[in-house]
């Protein structure tokens, strides 16, 4: 037995034993301000655990994750997280993470430390492991401002209460290592209900996230440092992808950041692919989905290993005829700003092959995008900011993009 495990194993017997206010600090019930944008993060079955997270800009002592079960007299168990320490951009940030479980029954969980206690939180189970309910959000990141991202997102929430998560598919932030951005990206997702505390996220890599302060490409070490992601077996690429399971859908987090990583873009590339191949083909889940930021089309933004702005880009170059293979159902990506609906298969358009669905803005950032010949469908010129919710059983899986204000920009269906 560990160290860790001993401890863990002993506070839980004595809180079951009814002494937890031993491991309580005066006043616990008051908002600790050394635990900052509590959030849950996806696991690789976010059915049974989730990971816990949250920042601090010092290290706590006794530092834990209390879960108890709905009945606020059962037993209380601890947790004690690991932490990660970084500092950058005139900040310093300790990153606490623990991975919990879930029982059917469910929970409510708190952080806790010496210096008090945050509100107890629900930890909802899955409604059902036969239907999957979603929210997709592409590249919310703002200028000067992230009210845009804040309406849009908690709209969703107040409108789909029953998603099971919210992807987060590509530039988050504006830039990846400034404080500001990060800080006003995470606030935007508390407030009314704390979704962000609420509800499963799911992060996925844009090329903002690998923007440096000199908005030159860096690593995206902030990124990686903020979310406690699923393992995806690479010593050099641990959190830059990886999948999950939620109901009937087995979901694949790509990074298409190849430009960005320079020298090391093919090695992302192969390693990513063969990955890919393997982790879709254990897979037996109805439905397949990859959410990756970069589209497979150009939309005139410039493809430096083609030397064209059109037609199928760079990244699409990589994937598609894997996609082909494996079977993928579904691929969402952002990047380029607006709503368009593709089915391609064989670089053709065709009623039977893969589902691509390009979508944003959730920010404030509006571009002017020219349409393609693969598109089937597309939001007015600029998009309206938007976000895309799902539900897949094992018959159907449905899509709607909608905007702030509830109005239906396209909806689709897939059949089994």
């Amino acid at each position: 037995m560990t160290r860790r495990h001993f401890l863990q194993t002993a506070a839980s017997t004595i809180l079951s034993m009814g002494f937890g206010g031993l491991f309580s600090s005066p006043g616990a019930e008051a908002h600790t301000h050394d635990v900052r944008h509590l959030r849950q993060i996806v696991t690789r079955d976010p059915g049974r655990a989730r990971m816990i997270q949250w920042d601090s800009p010092r290290l706590l002592t006794d530092a834990r994750v209390e879960v108890r079960r709905t009945n606020a007299h059962a037993q209380t168990d601890i947790y004690f997280p690991a932490y990660t320490y970084f500092a950058m951009d005139g900040s310093v940030q300790y990153i606490y993470h623990a991975e919990i479980p879930v029982p059917a029954h469910g929970l409510s969980f708190r952080t806790a430390s010496e210096s008090g206690v945050t509100e107890w939180m629900p930890l909802v189970p899955m409604a059902s492991r036969n239907v999957a309910h979603a929210l997709f959000f592409c590249d919310s990141q703002c200028g000067g401002s992230y009210n845009t991202w804040q309406s849009l997102y908690q709209a969703a929430w107040q409108r789909h209460p029953n998603a099971d998560f919210a992807a987060l598919v590509g530039d988050l932030v504006d830039n990846g290592e400034s404080t500001w951005h990060w800080e006003n990206f995470f606030s935007a997702m508390e407030g009314v209900g704390d979704p962000l505390a609420r509800h499963i996220h799911v992060p996925v890599l844009g090329n903002h996230e690998y923007y440096g302060l000199q908005w030159t490409a860096e690593p995206p070490q902030r990124y990686l440092h903020t979310f406690a992601l699923p393992g995806n077996e690479s010593a050099a690429f641990r959190g830059h992808y990886y999948s999950f399971d939620v109901g009937l859908v087995h979901c694949i987090v790509l990074d298409t950041q190849f430009l960005e990583l320079g020298a090391r873009g093919d090695q992302l590339k192969h390693e990513q692919l063969s990955w890919m191949m393997r982790d879709a083909a254990a897979s037996h889940a109805p439905w397949r989905l990859v959410l990756m930021h970069k589209d497979i089309l150009a939309y005139g933004d410039y493809q430096p290993e083609q030397g064209a702005n059109s037609g199928i880009s760079d990244v699409g170059r990589v994937f598609m005829d894997a996609f082909d293979a494996l079977g993928i159902d579904l691929v969402i990506s952002g990047h380029i700003h607006t709503y368009r609906r593709r089915q391609i298969r064989s670089y053709q358009t065709d009623p039977n092959g893969t589902l691509y669905l390009l979508a944003g803005p959730a920010g404030n950032q509006y571009f002017d995008v020219p349409a393609e010949s693969y598109d089937l469908a597309a939001a007015p010129n600029p998009a309206p900011s938007n976000y895309l919710y799902m539900e897949a059983d094992a018959k159907q899986l449905h899509i709607t993009c909608e905007t702030a204000d509830g109005m239906v920009i396209d909806t689709v269906t897939l059949k089994k």
